[in-house]
């Protein structure tokens, strides 16, 4: 092999080739892609997007699910030494164009279902994800050198509150991250990852990285659902599960065949992305009793910030852990200091995995990256750290808690409540598959809480609410009950996965 170019992401990829050629990288359904057909596969796409006028620092913009050949796509940009940026394949062409917009690629790679209208948006070359194994390698290809620290990949904020915004991380940050976390929760060479997630959310995208940069197999669902789920586990025997709260709560209380899937390959169970309710938590360690729950945190703006150590998750399974080994992360108060145990404050994380910015916003990126306020040393510029706009606080034993966004906070009645802590309640009924909570205005007190329920198969939609507002009573102080209770078939999604709020509020109007 010769010797490899490209960033810090091309040539870790580039050592696992030459440490397991032949180790699984990529399993789907029937379908097994080796590492080094990957690498082959990756160079056959390097020459392809070479000869369409990709060049170092250029922009790709891939509207893609997860696959071999977007895998090949993006490894091809690296070695090539140009940004990937990701939209989700299920992501509306709106995001796209806004992609378009925002970061003005010189290419974008789009699957088959939406190359038409991807074509229709005014913006760059399109091209159809292709086969790369029909395609030859270009041996004369440029091959640049390319700067750790120069950006690798623009990633979309997941839009639940507003318009997406380009996160830039590089290439030292994003390795430098994955290494951490492989560390904390111990990964073996031999495990092979459950990735449900897609590659377009952090989190999803954290599992790729830790298959190209650590040789670990990905295995990848056929589809979207939970019976796909369960058939990867049962075809394919992973050993680390990495989930979702709104994952898990479809496994366990949706339509799904879980419990009778075996489950005995699995070792580690990681979630993030929010927090787990109290009443799924309990059903999901008796499903997964035999393995250890790792319960995380983090932005897309800092990679991964914390993790629950895996044997306190049954005892503080609503803390997220302490900080990994290089990040350090600080509960500020009103004040500006750091807040004392048990008080409310802006989480802000310094170290591994602090973002480069983002793209073409120097605004948005003022505002969270900040100097390290808490810096002591005058005679040094103060590092920036991410003021992460995430509310929560830290226990004596520096366990940390998350409350929820400052920018979803309600203030209902004069009182700020957390949206996140009135739904984690009221998934605690039997009759509550899962729920979505928001701030509706009034004109009297001022918001009021409004709640969008998803109930179980089998419940009696017609008296739910009448349940739902004692079971609150009985629950709740007054300021944190919903006022106004909708009955829907399933909470709305952002392409990430995540409630997307902006759409439940139009439920309401």
């Amino acid at each position: 092999m010769t010797r490899e170019l490209g960033g810090a992401l091309w040539r870790g990829f580039a050592a696992v080739v030459r440490e397991a050629p032949e180790r699984d990288a990529i399993v789907c359904g029937e379908r097994a892609i080796t590492f080094r057909q990957l690498h082959t596969l990756a160079l056959r796409a390097a020459g392809q997007l070479a000869t369409s006028g990709l060049g170092p620092g250029d922009r790709c913009l891939l509207w893609v699910g997860n696959s071999a050949e977007a895998a090949a796509a993006m490894l091809a940009c690296w070695q090539i030494g140009a940004i990937v940026a990701l939209v989700n394949d299920e992501a509306p062409a709106t995001h796209f164009e806004h992609a378009i917009r925002l970061i003005k690629p010189s290419l974008a790679i789009v699957e088959s279902q939406n190359f038409q209208r991807a074509c229709q948006c005014e913006g760059p070359p399109v091209i159809e994800l292709p086969d790369w194994k029909a395609l030859p390698i270009d041996t004369d290809a440029p091959r640049n050198v390319i700067h750790d620290n120069e950006p690798a990949s623009i990633f979309f904020t997941s839009g639940s509150t507003g318009m997406p915004k380009g996160v830039v991380q590089s290439h030292s940050n994003l390795v430098r991250g994955c290494r951490m976390v492989a560390e904390a929760l111990e990964l073996r060479k031999t495990d092979r990852i459950l990735c449900p997630i897609p590659w377009s959310f952090d989190y999803g995208y954290g599992q790729f990285l830790s298959t190209i940069l650590l040789g670990l197999t990905q295995v990848l669902p056929v589809a979207r659902n939970p019976f796909s789920l369960c058939e990867a586990i049962d075809r394919h025997r992973p050993t680390v599960f990495a989930g979702l709260p709104s994952i898990f709560a479809l496994l366990i209380r949706g339509l799904s065949p879980i419990r009778t899937t075996d489950l005995s390959s699995l070792r580690l169970v990681t979630n993030t992305g929010g927090k787990i309710s109290p009443a799924i938590f309990q059903e999901l360690l008796q499903l997964f009793g035999h393995c250890e729950i790792s319960l995380n945190y983090g932005m897309t703006e800092t990679y991964r910030g914390a993790g629950l150590p895996t044997h306190l998750a049954s005892k503080f399974p609503e803390s997220v852990g302490f900080a990994y080994p290089g990040v350090s992360i600080s509960v500020l108060g009103p004040d500006g200091e750091e807040a004392p145990p048990g008080q409310l404050g802006e989480i802000v994380h310094r170290g591994t995995g602090v973002f480069l910015g983002y793209w073409a916003d120097p605004v948005s990126t003022a505002a969270v990256l900040r100097p390290d306020p808490l810096w002591r040393h005058e005679g040094v510029s103060a590092p920036l750290v991410v003021f992460s706009g995430d509310m929560g606080w830290k226990d004596e034993q520096g366990l940390l808690y998350i409350k929820g966004r400052r920018d979803r906070l309600i203030k209902s009645m004069g009182v700020r409540v957390s949206p996140d802590e009135i739904e984690a309640v009221i998934r605690g009924n039997k009759i509550v598959q899962d729920v979505a909570i928001v701030g509706v205005d009034h004109e009297i007190i001022g918001e009021m809480v409004a709640a969008a329920v998803v109930l179980k198969e089998g419940s009696d939609s017609k008296s739910a609410v009448g349940t739902l507002k004692a079971y609150a009573r009985d629950c709740m102080s007054n300021f944190m009950q919903p006022r106004l209770y909708i009955v829907i078939d399933a909470i709305p999604l952002t392409p990430n996965g995540k409630p997307d709020y902006r759409a439940v509020k139009t439920l309401f109007k």
